[in-house]
């Protein structure tokens, strides 16, 4: 059985990268950075899992698998936070959604890659609290395409 770990995605590639929206106040979970492979690109369907589905609901995503080779750093300062991304795991980015945070550049740059590319990515587990409302992101902060 694959293990599999969603993220959205977010890059510092520049100083003047654009952004779908910024990331809001938010307290750091857990951070992975990893060497990966690219696996490729999967659309993957809604599941009809409320009344508006599959019309008017925006379940549908398209998703980049990537196979993790090393884990170069992994920090978790609290009791909560993503597991240790260890070599094997599926980590899965979703490259059509606009994420807050996500720097519009990084489906653009995952749609270059051919399949088995290397990369260097660092994915951050975020909790954003806005007016009491609090949810998990999972920003790509480092993104890097290995010479081949």
């Amino acid at each position: 059985m694959e293990k599999y770990f969603f993220a959205a995605c977010f890059t510092a590639l520049s100083a003047s990268s654009a952004f779908a929206a910024p990331l809001p106040p938010a307290d750091l979970l857990a951070s992975n950075s990893v060497k990966a492979s690219f696996v490729g690109v999967e659309d993957r369907p809604c599941r009809h899992l409320t009344s508006e589905c599959p019309d008017k609901c925006g379940h549908a995503t398209r998703i980049a698998k990537f196979l993790v080779i090393e884990n170069k750093g992994y920090e978790k300062p609290g009791q909560y936070g993503d597991d240790k991304a260890e070599p094997g795991k599926i980590l899965i980015v979703d490259v059509k959604r606009d994420i807050e945070g996500q720097d519009v550049a990084v489906a653009a740059a995952i749609a270059k890659l051919q399949k088995g590319a290397k990369v260097d990515m660092t994915i951050t587990h975020y909790y954003v609290n806005v007016d009491g409302s609090r949810w998990p992101v999972r920003p790509v902060t480092e993104f890097v395409v290995e010479p081949s």
